[in-house]
């Protein structure tokens, strides 16, 4: 039986309620669009989460609503408890959104660490773009979210084409993983530079290729280690994930 786009929000608040990190939620949106669904919504959570902590809790609930509805586009924004709340992702949102070259925002993760704000967000350019232009829209976009706020200390940006993300959502694979695999493998010095990240869809389940640079110094032992350990945060993030394979080589 088709739900009302009243009802799938009913369904969704209980279910984001349900979840014990989130300590409330606004701005839940809910539309149909052609023949899919577009629901969006606001997290607030505890300023003292670190970032892999906030994707985390957004990939649960993006799992929860995904279980409503199954094809719909879901877009998580999270933001600390007892902050400027929606103000501040207004304001991410206008100044992304008003660079020439950006395509728009999406995913964008505010968190408060030690006074200072921090923002994660994605950045959808052109599938036309050179690497080099991505990268001046992308440096411009950081350039105008500093000068309208300067109490944002540090600002991550993933960039992706809006062509890229349209058929990654055709072929129900998670958009976000990606970037959070790149964002996870930064807390391990070791590892210089993950590239050629592959998800492939297998049934209900995902599975991930990649490769990881490390120090050249470094043994083999201690480097499968530290890759037993980022498939160990990928996968709690990640539960549909059945398997990952890390291809390791020197930087």
């Amino acid at each position: 039986m088709e739900r009302s786009e009243e009802e799938i929000a009913q369904i969704i608040k209980k279910r984001v309620e349900a979840i014990k990190d989130v300590r409330g939620y606004h701005q839940l949106s809910v539309r149909m669009t052609g023949k899919r669904f577009y629901i969006e919504m606001h997290i607030l959570l505890d300023s003292n989460l670190r970032f892999e902590d906030t994707h985390k809790i957004a990939s649960k609930i993006e799992r929860e609503v995904k279980s409503v509805v199954p094809n719909a586009r879901v877009t998580i924004h999270t933001e600390p408890l007892g902050g400027a709340r929606g103000s501040i992702w207004r304001l991410v949102k206008e100044m992304a959104e008003g660079v020439p070259g950006s395509r728009g925002v999406h995913n964008v993760h505010i968190q408060e660490i030690n006074g200072k704000l921090c923002v994660d967000l994605h950045l959808e350019v052109s599938a036309n773009m050179t690497v080099k232009q991505a990268h001046d829209v992308s440096d411009q976009v950081e350039k105008k979210i500093r000068e309208a706020n300067p109490n944002i200390s540090e600002i991550i940006i993933h960039v992706e084409s809006a062509q890229k993300r349209i058929s990654r959502e055709l072929m129900g694979v998670e958009t976000g993983l990606e970037s959070y695999i790149e964002h996870v493998a930064e807390r391990f010095p070791e590892i210089k530079r993950v590239h050629g990240i592959e998800v492939r869809k297998v049934g209900d389940t995902l599975h991930v290729v990649l490769r990881c640079n490390f120090d050249p110094n470094i043994n083999m032992k201690k480097a499968h280690e530290i890759s037993n350990s980022l498939e160990k945060e990928i996968r709690s993030a990640y539960p549909r994930i059945a398997r990952i394979d890390v291809h390791e080589e020197p930087a």
